[in-house]
């Protein structure tokens, strides 16, 4: 658990010193943000395309994708692509990768910004794992592991690319690591950790994985990727919409930010020049460097979620 004064700062960082306006011209370069149809997903599309950026927005949703993208039209003059990404679904994550390579020789960007905070417990994901954790973390782990090849070719001596983890602080509520294996899958003790400790267990498990990500590509001399991992704070999106309506509205009174603070972090980390400097470090609110949970830079515990990972998408 974090101390008072670093969770105090969590809740009420001091203003941001990087505003989008810094963002570079994007000009001939690709994204793909999951979860951009609605909050800091849209949000983050919305920027990139003001800087001339091809931007495709990944949801599971293709009517509500379709929406987004008119309204980023509007607001942008320019037009997202589309790609169908379901990050429940093992299998669906393969097509849609497959498809997304087909169409695209060069990928610069991947915000795997895309969540699921507290759904209802008996929710898992298709192949029988935690919802949460197979969103959040496997569902991004596979993503990732299928468009990492393109990201290296992308890559040269001097542009790099880059791998944008989307966490919480609610990594630093977990307050049982190491990870327990039985609460991944459809477990008795996986429902005893109940939904909230099934969220900070799948931030915890994020961060884990990005930072290792951050190593293994540190030591590959033959490509120039590099993986950072975020906080975007206590923002005020659709993803609360299972909390109880009261819990909600005292949250948006209190603690809760607006979707145009919450961009800024990710942003920074996916476009900011100074930020190619920073593979395999955290990111604070308002896009300041700061300390993950200190459990999570345990490189045995990372290699055994590492390896779980790899075992889970193995027949995929």
């Amino acid at each position: 658990m974090a101390s008072f004064w670093t969770l105090f700062k969590q809740f009420f960082p001091p203003a941001s010193k990087w505003s989008p306006d810094e963002i570079p011209d994007l000009t001939g370069k690709v994204a793909l943000v999951t979860g951009g149809n609605v909050g800091l997903g849209k949000e983050t599309c919305k920027h990139l395309l003001i800087k001339g950026c091809t931007v495709w927005l990944a949801a599971r949703s293709k009517s509500k994708a379709e929406q987004a993208i008119a309204d980023l039209k509007k607001e942008t003059g320019k037009e997202a692509l589309f790609l169908e990404l379901d990050l429940n679904d093992l299998k669906a994550v393969k097509e849609s990768a497959e498809k997304f390579k087909s169409q695209n020789p060069a990928l610069h960007i991947l915000i795997c910004n895309a969540g699921v905070m507290v759904p209802p417990i008996e929710q898992v994901t298709a192949q029988g794992y935690d919802l949460q954790f197979g969103v959040n973390a496997l569902g991004h782990f596979f993503l990732i592991q299928k468009l990492l090849p393109l990201l290296k070719a992308t890559s040269n001596s001097l542009a790099e690319t880059r791998i944008v983890w989307v966490a919480s602080s609610a990594q630093f509520y977990f307050k049982n690591p190491p990870v327990d294996y039985e609460n991944l899958t459809d477990t008795p003790s996986r429902k005893k950790l109940g939904k909230q400790g099934l969220y900070t267990q799948s931030k915890f498990i994020t961060v884990m994985l990005g930072i290792y990500l951050a190593k293994l590509l540190a030591e590959d001399q033959n490509s120039n990727v590099i993986s950072i991992y975020l906080d975007p704070g206590n923002i005020q999106t659709e993803l609360g919409r299972n909390f109880p309506p009261f819990v909600a509205t005292l949250m948006a009174w209190t603690i809760l930010h607006p979707v145009s603070k919450g961009v800024l972090t990710q942003l920074y980390a996916a476009t900011s020049p100074e930020a190619a400097q920073y593979n395999g470090k955290y990111l604070r609110p308002w896009a300041r460097l700061g300390e993950p949970h200190p459990q999570t830079k345990d490189e045995a515990e990372q290699k055994k979620m590492w390896d779980y990972c790899l075992a889970a998408i193995k027949d995929y």
